[in-house]
């Protein structure tokens, strides 16, 4: 096994990347800091428990490495004069750009006399998109030679350009700048040929007063183009995009004649994207990809000492390097000292709260279209890990599962909550939820805890973040604050104290409901659905039999009456049924429908015989029940009524969920009681569609349709519809 390097890093600016790097590293051992002894300084050594040191003479002589991330000289540092003193040492060397070609070659030729490895680190040629950028820019070489070349970029980062270039092209020479346009503005153009390839840069060559780094419009943004098309970075940190060139067909009447064609030039999608989903954070960037990137340049060097690369060898890899030092001695020389800038302070753009404006003024429709299955899928996955956080921490707030390792039972959780006997169902779901998400682990003593301990602020920032993400993209923005205000109020919905009706209807309004079940995109899918197999059935028959259950606030039935008189079928209709088991539905929806002189209303429990006798067996052609059989004590029975009640040609609509919502869990389940059938053996809330579909055979029923189907991008919201028939 091979040892592990000691590593001493000098200075802590950007030297804290590095130790970073290593202190995630199993190559390499931090054996020090080397630095002016700032406050930065001191804590970096007390952070990453190493030794600081302020003086070369003073670091221990078993280094194997030392790493220079300090100004060079070009820069007016002494990274370089640092560089050659330990290689006189017989320290390898990492030394950090951007570096004078000059210092480069004295850098290389010392390495050689002192028996030492030396390179230039550089991260930005190491970061993942860059490096597909230039794999697939050289396999688009090997078929086409490129005619242009445009670079967007700050100065501070116009060394890795040209190191970029380096990699790119190999050899950069011949290069030759044409000219330039300057001043103080916030770009700067100059042209140059690279290889042959003209070359245009438009550079911000400007440097903030109080933070150097801090004002950087873009770091690269580079575009290779063919006669075919282009190939960009779009920035450093991705992505990397493929456009082909637009080709006018050579056809007379285009858009007509234009529809049957197969031609690869004309079907190929206008955008090519190598990093689908690409959703890096700055973040992510400082914390994780700089660090391994850095990482990367740090085993480059290990392989070097490792394999006694000859220094002549060593000296032909750093061509490349020299070779770009060089071209970006000519790049700053043409462009000039940076501008001084003056930034002015401006509150953070938080760019959801634009996405959020501006989804508001799209149509459902048009959001419909833009969603793909692996963004809701994210989406989903997101809001389930707010809902069991929020669990989690509640019952945490009430000192249960916030010590790791001791096992809570649940008679311990309702006696520390104060949980009522009819609300105790809900506790047995949350802790089955959290323990088939892996939150907690169940035994045969109780639970324990599997999982970090929640913060408030935690939570609140992720329950914020999923607001943002969801609001008017799969729910309005008043959905999404329902379920926030469950949240919020999830204690004193547990013990009784806050009523869920009161919630969903605020004032007594019904808004908040009508949303729920009709502009959300989940509703507005089902709906649409819903009303097509309506309008096919209701085409097919002269007499028509509809009787509509848990009709509630209409949101489904608006849909139908519109479709029906769209499609003049009102002569189709004998009798529809709208009914529900609330007389505040029913008196609503008699003022909503009066104008609807072939609907009837009727104060309807599925689960009461005496209601159920009141409507002649075999009658009906068409039930509909929308998200109604999740609330009533025994499917199995009411599945039963409804068989009796239905034709022999009829069908009967279903819209469910697929399986337990954590949404639910937090919302509407304290509006509901514990079930009496399956869902009581496994403390669960809905039926998965496995379970439907066995207990729909259980009765005598074929079911024929079951929509979103798992290839379906709403699919992973986890509601379905089904069209079911008498067997």
């Amino acid at each position: 096994m091979k040892r592990r390097l000691r590593v001493l890093v000098c200075g802590t600016r950007f030297g804290q990347f590095y130790l970073e790097a290593i202190k995630n590293s199993h190559q390499f051992d931090l054996a020090g800091i080397l630095a002016q002894g700032s406050k930065r300084s001191y804590l970096c050594a007390r952070i990453y428990d190493t030794n600081l040191y302020s003086d070369i003479r003073d670091i221990p002589k078993d280094i194997d490495i030392a790493c220079i991330v300090v100004p060079s000289s070009i820069m007016g540092g002494s990274g370089t004069a640092l560089a050659m003193e330990f290689m006189k040492k017989g320290i390898h060397v990492l030394i950090e750009q951007p570096v004078h070609y000059q210092d480069l070659i004295e850098c290389y030729r010392m390495a050689k006399e002192y028996h030492v490895k030396f390179i230039v680190g550089d991260l930005y040629v190491n970061l993942p998109y860059v490096n597909k950028f230039i794999g697939i820019a050289q396999k688009v070489m090997n078929k086409e030679t490129p005619i242009y070349l445009n670079i967007d970029m700050a100065t501070q980062v116009s060394f890795p350009l040209t190191h970029i270039l380096a990699k790119l092209f190999g050899n950069l020479q011949p290069w030759e700048v044409n000219g330039e346009i300057s001043g103080n503005r916030p770009f700067q153009m100059m042209s140059l040929t690279i290889k042959g390839v003209p070359t245009t840069i438009r550079a911000q060559n400007q440097v903030e007063i109080s933070v150097s780094d801090s004002y950087m419009h873009l770091m690269h943004q580079i575009t290779l183009g063919f006669d075919s098309g282009k190939l960009t970075l779009f920035d450093t940190n991705g992505p990397v995009i493929w456009t082909p060139r637009m080709q006018m067909p050579n056809i007379t009447i285009i858009p007509r004649d234009l529809e049957q064609s197969t031609s690869n030039s004309l079907t190929t999608p206008v955008i090519e994207d190598f990093a689908p989903n690409h959703k890096t954070t700055y973040q992510e960037v400082l914390t994780k990809s700089w660090p391994s990137a850095i990482l990367e340049d740090m085993e480059k060097l290990r392989n070097f000492i490792s394999n006694d690369i000859k220094s002549i060898e060593m000296t032909k890899k750093g061509q490349h390097i020299i070779q770009a030092a060089q071209l970006w001695s000519d790049i700053t020389g043409t462009l000039g000292y940076p501008n001084d800038y003056r930034r002015m302070d401006q509150p953070f753009l938080n760019m959801e709260e634009i996405k959020t404006q501006f989804r508001k003024e799209q149509s459902i429709a048009i959001q419909y279209e833009l969603l793909t299955i692996d963004s809701v899928q994210q989406l989903v996955t997101k809001f389930n890990e707010v809902c069991l956080k929020t669990m989690l921490f509640e019952l945490q707030k009430n000192n249960m599962l916030n010590i790791s390792g001791k096992v809570y039972s649940f008679d311990d959780m309702v006696v520390s909550i104060n949980v009522p006997e009819y609300f105790q169902f809900v506790l047995k779901r949350w802790l089955s939820a959290l323990s088939d998400h892996g939150y907690i682990i169940r035994l045969d003593a109780g639970y324990v805890l599997n999982s970090p301990i929640l913060s408030s602020n935690k939570v609140e920032y992720d329950w914020q973040k999923i607001k943002s993400l969801w609001s008017d993209l799969l729910v309005p923005e008043k959905v999404m604050d329902y379920f926030y205000h469950h949240a919020q109020l999830l204690g004193d919905l547990l013990i009784g104290k806050q009523s869920a009706v009161q919630l969903l209807f605020q004032n007594g309004d019904v808004d908040i409901a009508t949303a729920l079940y009709k502009d959300t995109m989940i509703a507005y899918y089902l709906n649409r659905e819903v009303v097509k197999t309506v309008i096919t059935h209701v085409t097919r028959k002269k007499e028509i039999h509809l009787l509509e259950i848990g009709a509630g606030t209409g949101a489904t039935s608006i849909g139908i009456i519109k479709a029906i008189k769209e499609n003049q079928l009102q002569k189709n209709i004998k009798r529809y049924i709208f009914s529900d088991i609330s007389s505040y539905f029913i008196n609503k929806a008699k003022k909503t429908f009066h104008h609807v002189n072939w609907l009837e209303f009727m104060k309807l429990d599925i689960e009461n015989d005496r209601d159920v006798a009141c409507i002649e067996k075999g009658s009906q052609d068409i039930i509909l029940a929308a998200g109604v059989l999740n609330n009533v004590k025994n499917t199995r029975d009411v599945l039963l009524k409804l068989k009796l009640l239905l034709n022999n040609d009829g069908i009967v609509i279903i819209t469910e969920a697929d399986g337990e919502s954590l949404q639910m869990l937090i919302s509407q389940v304290f509006m509901m009681e514990p079930a009496d059938d399956i869902r009581k053996e496994t403390f669960s809330t809905f039926l998965t569609t496995s379970q439907w579909l066995e207990i729909f055979g259980e009765v005598g029923f074929k079911c024929y349709t079951v929509q979103p189907d798992k290839g379906h991008k709403l699919y992973p919201l986890g509601q379905r519809l089904f069209v079911l028939k008498k067997v």
